[in-house]
Formats: C-alpha cells, structure tokens, sequence
C-alpha cells in the first residue's frame, strides 16, 4: 500500500498530517463535505467558501434567466477530479464531464424546484436535502472542482514544510471566482506516476453515505421541532401511543421521509432549515478523527494498532 507519507518518506503518519494521506493507487471512501468548509472559520476555508459561492450565485442566476450559454459553460468546468483520489476519482475515467449528468438534475431543480424559487435553497451544502440522486459523492466532485485552486495552493503550501518535490504540470479547469471563469493553468504539484497529486486538508473530508444520514437527520428535526406542533399536518395521523399520544412513528407513517415534503415542509416552515443548522447541526457538525480516516486511508483496524 502507497500512502503520500510512505511514497515521499515523511517519516509521519495521518495523525501528524494536516491532509488526508491518501492511498495513491486506488479510490480512498472519503468525501469533501462544503457543510465543514462552510462552517469552518479557518482562512482556507474561507478562501473556499468564496468560490462556492460565486458558483452557485453564477448558476442560480442564469438558470433563472434561461441562459443556457452560460449554464453549459458553468457545468463544462465540472468533469471527474481525479488528482485527490477521493470518492471514486481513481476508477473513473480520466476527464469524463459531470455536465451531462448534473444538468438534467441541477438545472431542473434550479428552474423547478419550490426551495429554489422560494429562497429556501440559497446555500449550495444544502443541495443534498432538496435534489434528488445528489449524495455524497457527487456533492464532493463539484466542490472538488469549485475549490480546486485553494486546493492546489494548499498542496503546494504542505510540499513547502515537508520538502515534497513538485513539477510543474498543466491544470485545466481551475474556476476562478473573481471572473467566474474556466482557466488553464501551469502550477507546481506533487506527481506519482506521472499523474499530479492534490492534497485536501482532513478536517474537511466524510465518510460514505453521511449525505443520507442528513437528510434523515433534518427530516426527523422536521417532524420533532415542527411537524408535531402543526395541527393540520397532523390532523389525519393516527396515533398509537398511550391516551391516544401521537408517536414519532405515527407522523412518519403518514409523512414518509422523501426530498419533495422536506422542500414543502421547508416553504411552510420559514425557520425550519435555518433552525436545523444553528440550533441542531451548531456543536454536532465535526470533522472526522484521525482515526476514521486512519480506516480509510491505512485499512480497518490499522487505526487502533498506530
């Protein structure tokens, strides 16, 4: 197994890395999460949450305006990254183009979705909650590509203290927020294999299928915080508990979890996902340990052993 530590002989393991030590060789089931970047308060971050922003804006915008030109050109940016390694970068095919298979579900839910035209998805770490067949994955593919030139200066900063050798490689499809443009670029990178290296930084990153868990998550906030207090909504819920009590399950059996009511349920209840994020998700949205990702990166169980 070739780990970046390993490969450049760092003498350190994940725990003394500020990056992910990714497996150069194979897929590493890890995500970048732009819930952690937007939450997060350090600069990097920041730098990050200015491009994601600028995009999604850039987007929103020109979908509303039915500017086609410019909603092909935003997406044409968007193909498979694979200089991370993370997700499934390593066995998809070099250069394959996200457009295709975001535009049908972006831009549809942009022109038709009611959390879009209301408001209520104005932030792009909330897609997952609203979109359908927009997990994990395909969450961290886009953000990937948005902040790909933070990434890479970050790269380039942790190769600076570890005295990690670079070349100078070509890098298409870096989006620059000030002009919110596609450039081309020649940049330093690590290189393994002829193939360029980009670093993400650990506290960024999730596991698989945490996209799911969210919705979950804010679906059960949804019934608990609003749904139980909303007469008509329970109004044909048959309750099972004692003294004719109406149950947790009792709601969901009528309500079933589904991306549709969370969008509804979102419109009628103004609060209800900027409550979700400052009163549920403030103090519990936390970056993995090192441990977790020791899993991932060095194999199960490893972790316990280092």
């Amino acid at each position: 197994m070739t780990n970046i530590s390993t490969f450049f002989k760092l003498g350190s393991q994940q725990p003394k890395l500020d990056f992910v030590d990714i497996k150069l060789n194979t897929d590493n089931l890890l995500f970048i999460d732009p819930r952690l970047i937007e939450s997060s308060n350090g600069l990097i971050a920041k730098k990050m949450q200015l491009r994601i922003e600028a995009f999604w804006g850039e987007l929103i915008k020109n979908v509303k305006s039915k500017d086609v030109k410019k909603i092909y050109y935003l997406l044409s940016g968007l193909k498979e990254p694979n200089e991370t390694r993370l997700g499934y970068a390593f066995s998809k095919p070099q250069g394959n183009s996200v457009a295709d298979k975001l535009k049908p579900k972006i831009v549809d839910a942009i022109q038709r979705n009611k959390a879009v035209r209301s408001g209520v998805l104005s932030h792009f770490s909330d897609v997952e909650l609203f979109i359908e067949d927009v997990g994990s994955d395909r969450i961290s593919d886009i953000t990937t590509k948005i902040i790909k030139e933070v990434l890479i200066e970050y790269t380039q900063e942790q190769c600076r203290l570890h005295k990690i050798p670079m070349k100078v490689v070509n890098q298409d499809d870096i989006f620059d927020y000030k002009t919110l443009k596609w450039k081309k670029q020649k940049v330093e990178l690590p290189v393994y294999h002829n193939k360029s290296i980009i670093f993400v930084p650990k506290n960024l990153v999730r596991l698989e299928g945490v996209a799911g868990q969210n919705l979950a998550c804010f679906y059960r906030y949804a019934i608990r915080n609003f749904i139980v207090h909303d007469k008509d909504m329970l109004e044909d819920v048959s309750a099972s508990g004692n003294d004719g009590k109406i149950l947790l399950r009792d709601v969901k059996q009528l309500h079933p979890i589904s991306k549709d009511s969370l969008t509804n349920w979102g419109i009628k209840y103004g609060k209800l996902l900027v409550d979700y994020k400052t009163d549920h998700l403030n103090g519990r949205l936390k970056p993995l340990t090192d441990g977790d990702i020791m899993d991932i990166v060095y194999g199960k169980g490893l972790s316990k052993a280092s």
